[in-house]
């Protein structure tokens, strides 16, 4: 058995034969050309796929191989999973070669081979090259061809680093060096992941809100805090795979979300491994975040301009609101900007620094007794005061105000979320009717607000419209404000004097 660690990059741009000169100084000790023709098997009820398994044959240069992969793990584009591999005579797969200790409890090989079936394919030249670096051997293999379901296709165009000997540390360098190149984009998403999905044996990427993570009082906060991470770095590749699949605002600001989670758990962890987390990661989350930030103008514009304007459709001025509106539309960044960020060396080093961390377990190193007793602490003694500090700062912030004005709730926004954000890392700490009676109303009036800022777009416009049609929008902005404005102040009046769940 091998246990196959990889870093798996998405290729956005031309790399063939100018990768070696990408590549820091090395020794290549082998470089080949392959034709890889793969065949996927698994039952008409998807049995290996059930267990986390995957099974292909191979055809490389005249031979046949069949190699199973087991459950394994995935973060970032680390790619960590038990692999076997077997010779074959012939293109039908044997179960029976494998040890039958490999399989998870449960698991019936002799009944899986009797439904094994060709689900579909992938077809690539590999472009190889293993090199020795700082005594560390690595393979990288650049591919280019298609997976192949029936009549559809879908290309492929992806580098992987594997690691072969050595140092893990190593591989993490050199994918480093090369993602500061640009062009490339961490993979979460395999081969056969895409060949499922091809073949609709596996759902496409849909869009999901944050939901609470699965803890318990007893776990330590370091055992936490790695779950929290996970959550939020699968949550934000998820729906960077969704966007590029079928590109959608709904998407980037799920992905955003994701990232705003990532730096909330820098924070709230911050004094248990301060020593250990690279600085830059949070001026590099908040740049992120930045570049995202139009995202809230354009999900502004969308809810006006939806299904003709609808929400306008009271208005006499509606056509000419859609007209101005349309061209703020046009302003926001285009698909192919939104590409090359996605691909660029900044957001690139971003996430594979967050990787590495992760892989490594990097906090642990040179913690004094005082950190590593805190991160052994259960995680119940992190989760009320942090959920007091973050309850304080709201209180003593403008939402704790006698009065608020619209502009002074929409600036309050960022603060409530970030508000909520914590309490959602640790609601499953508390009784559940306890947590959602003081929740829901907090949540209503974030809800309160972002229908306040819907509007934002809208006072601009007064100016450019013609007298009679500038004096029917603003009698409706004040109506439509002063509407939600009562109904805010009423909420907030109201949740202010909720006792919290969490003393």
């Amino acid at each position: 058995m091998d246990t196959e660690i990889e870093i798996k990059f998405l290729v956005s741009g031309p790399l063939g034969d100018t990768l070696p000169d990408l590549l820091p100084p090395c020794r290549i000790l082998e470089h080949d050309r392959q034709h890889l023709a793969n065949t996927y098997f698994d039952t008409a009820e998807l049995g290996l796929r059930r267990l986390g398994a995957g099974l292909r044959i191979r055809s490389r240069n005249g031979e046949l191989e069949q190699t199973v992969k087991l459950a394994g793990s995935q973060v970032g584009g680390l790619h960590q999973r038990p692999e076997y591999n077997v010779p074959l005579d012939v293109h039908n797969p044997d179960l029976s070669l494998f040890p039958a200790s490999i399989w998870p409890d449960g698991a019936d090989p002799h009944a899986l081979q009797q439904g094994l079936q060709p689900l579909f394919c992938t077809d690539f030249m590999r472009h190889r090259w293993l090199i020795e670096l700082n005594g560390t051997e690595i393979e990288l293999a650049l591919d280019e061809g298609e997976v192949q379901a029936g009549e559809l296709r879908e290309p492929i165009y992806e580098l992987e680093l594997e690691l072969v000997r050595g140092d893990a540390s190593v591989l993490f360098e050199l994918a480093d060096a090369l993602v500061q190149r640009g062009g490339l984009r961490l993979g979460a998403v395999s081969k056969a992941q895409r060949g499922y999905r091809l073949a609709g044996l596996s759902p496409m990427p849909e869009l999901q809100a944050l939901e609470p993570p699965v803890l318990q009082p007893n776990e330590s906060c370091e055992q936490v805090m790695v779950t929290l991470l996970h959550q939020a770095l699968t949550h934000w590749q998820h729906h960077e795979e969704g966007w590029l699949a079928r590109p959608g605002i709904d998407w980037l600001v799920q992905l955003r979300e994701g990232a705003a989670l990532v730096h909330q758990i820098l924070l709230m962890f911050g004094e248990r491994v301060s020593l250990r987390v690279n600085s830059g990661w949070v001026d590099d989350l908040l740049w992120l975040q930045q570049q995202l930030s139009w995202l809230d103008r354009a999900q502004m514009l969308a809810h006006l301009t939806t299904d003709k304007g609808h929400y306008l459709r009271r208005l006499d001025c509606r056509k000419s609101l859609l007209r101005l509106l349309g061209e703020q539309q046009q302003g926001l960044p285009a698909e192919e900007r939104l590409r090359e960020l996605l691909h660029g060396p900044r957001y690139g080093r971003l996430v594979l620094g967050l990787t590495h961390w992760l892989y490594r377990q990097d906090w642990r190193a040179g913690l004094t007794r005082e950190q590593q007793a805190l991160l052994s602490a259960p995680v119940d003694e992190l989760a009320a005061p942090l959920l007091e500090d973050s309850w304080q700062t709201l209180r003593h912030s403008a939402l704790g105000a006698d009065e608020l004005s619209v502009e002074q709730y929409i600036q309050q926004k960022g603060k409530l979320r970030r508000n909520l954000m914590v309490g959602l890392c640790f609601s499953p700490l508390f009784p559940e009717a306890d947590r959602l009676g003081f929740r829901m109303p907090w949540l209503d009036i974030l809800r309160g607000i972002e229908d306040l800022d819907m509007l934002s777009p809208l006072p601009e416009l007064v100016e450019r419209l013609e007298a009679e049609e500038a004096d029917e929008l603003e009698q409706w902005l004040d109506r439509k404000q002063g509407f939600l404005l009562e109904a805010l102040e009423q909420s907030r009046r109201q949740a202010l004097e909720l006792t919290p769940y969490w003393r």
